[in-house]
């Protein structure tokens, strides 16, 4: 495997968990090693680290001290 795609993966626990959970990625890796960019994507998506997913968080969170403020009031 590159020294590249190492780093990246060694920097990003999120990603170093998402290959090892999804350990036949390991091959698709040593074959291309561009595949890291989709797998990092495919990550996003499976820990909810999306813009939109935050996004989401956020809201709910808001919406939830919203809820806590009118029962205090």
């Amino acid at each position: 495997m590159p020294i590249k795609i190492q780093f990246m993966l060694n920097n990003n626990i999120y990603l170093k968990k998402f290959l090892r959970e999804n350990s036949y990625y390991y091959k698709k890796l040593i074959r291309n090693p561009e595949f890291i960019y989709e797998m990092n994507n495919l990550m996003r998506e499976r820990y909810k680290l999306t813009l939109p997913h935050k996004l989401d968080k956020l809201k709910d969170n808001i919406s939830m001290i919203n809820a806590f403020m009118d029962v205090l009031n």
